[in-house]
């Protein structure tokens, strides 16, 4: 649910031209790692992942506002769905492989998984 919401403010920021999706990762003792987002753009700028209008309203028309949305947060007008709705998609083939690497020290305390949301 925070993600969703997470999802909806960065439209709701950037006066919406863009939709941070597709969020994964955990909450640690110390802090929370998101893994793989995808943005959402009007004018389809960040890869492949980047679904462009249709993505945007293809979200909208699956997001459910909740308690950590605010009310006056904006949506687009167009709230169709354009694209099929998936759980857990991860927008990017089973055959490919990212490489990875630690970029800062490990986070203390167990990891919760919050899981990963697609459509």
């Amino acid at each position: 649910r925070v993600m969703q919401a997470l999802s909806h403010f960065s439209y709701h920021a950037s006066g919406g031209q863009f939709v941070l999706c597709d969020l994964q990762g955990g909450f640690y003792a110390d802090g929370v790692v998101l893994t793989d987002p995808a943005v959402l753009s009007r004018n389809k700028s960040f890869g492949v992942t980047d679904l462009g209008p249709t993505g945007i309203s293809t979200f909208f028309s699956q997001h459910r506002c909740n308690e950590f949305c605010r009310a006056d947060w904006t949506k687009p007008a167009d709230q169709r769905r354009y694209h099929n709705v998936t759980q857990g998609t991860s927008m990017v083939g089973s055959a490919a492989h990212v490489p990875t690497h630690h970029s800062r020290r490990p986070m203390s305390g167990g990891m919760a998984a919050i899981g990963e949301y697609g459509y």
